[in-house]
């Protein structure tokens, strides 16, 4: 199944391989979604940031759903 995680951007659910939450020292989260890609062998790695830990939870909650 595809997850939309930005604008134009998805990635196929069986690819993810891990999810990483970091707090920034500005009080800010990011989120980091190590996966493989289709057409590589290698992994990559997508990180979007958030200004609030409200946003994260969000966008994490959204990837779980779409994950289960």
């Amino acid at each position: 199944m595809l997850v939309k995680v930005e604008d134009g951007f998805y990635l196929n659910t069986q690819h993810i391989i891990a999810v990483r939450i970091s707090k920034s020292q500005s009080g800010g989260f990011t989120v980091t979604t190590e996966y493989t890609p289709n057409s590589v062998q290698k992994n990559a790695v997508f990180e979007k940031h958030f200004d609030t830990g409200l946003e994260a939870e969000v966008f994490l909650q959204h990837l779980h759903k779409a994950m289960s």
